[in-house]
């Protein structure tokens, strides 16, 4: 389990770097309070929640669902008709650090 948790966490991190260059490219260098703000817009970013909740689910003791399974069906594989899988397709077709990561965790499901 700690091997997927750093897994998910690496991937976790690239798909929010790839945003955070995506958004720097237009609005220019974000502090990181700034880009947090902007990536917890629910209209803007809401596609990231699953992946979030996944993330966050990985240490919370309380947590009732299986963070494997939860794991699986939203990256094995992503799934093109939800916004999450629709969006995380679409950055993984322009950044092969992500396929990388992407790859890594879904070795360890």
């Amino acid at each position: 389990m700690d091997a997927l948790r750093s897994a998910l966490l690496a991937l976790h991190k690239a798909v929010l770097s790839v945003e955070r260059r995506n958004l720097e490219r237009v609005h220019g260098r974000l502090g990181n309070a700034e880009f947090l703000q902007i990536v917890s817009d629910p209209v803007r970013y809401g596609w990231l929640k699953p992946f979030s909740h996944l993330i966050l689910a990985i240490d919370d003791e309380d947590y009732e669902g299986d963070v494997v399974s939860d794991a699986r069906e939203l990256l094995k594989p992503p799934k093109a008709d939800t916004p999450f899988g629709r969006r995380y397709l679409s950055l993984m077709q322009r950044e092969p650090a992500l396929v990388v990561e992407h790859r890594a965790v879904t070795r360890l499901l």
